[in-house]
């Protein structure tokens, strides 16, 4: 789906509450977007964070090449 990119944003921090986790190649086929889109989300997302609600961070895991919500304390 073409969306814009305080939309892409909004639809992952709503996926990462509801599901708990991000798959990127899940997230790249239904945004249509590239990876490098991707990465700069993410880092919006890591930006909002730890300007709004620094007790939580946006965390990748390398094994199951996820990324999920963390609480971070």
């Amino acid at each position: 789906m073409k969306t814009t990119k305080t939309q892409a944003v909004l639809f992952l921090y709503q996926t990462l509450q509801d599901k708990g986790i991000l798959k990127k190649n899940d997230v790249l086929a239904e945004l249509l977007i590239n990876s490098l889109t991707f990465k700069r989300y993410i880092s919006e997302l890591r930006c909002y964070f730890a300007n709004f609600d620094p007790s939580h961070d946006v965390v990748y895991d390398r094994k199951s090449d996820t990324y999920f919500l963390q609480k971070v304390y």
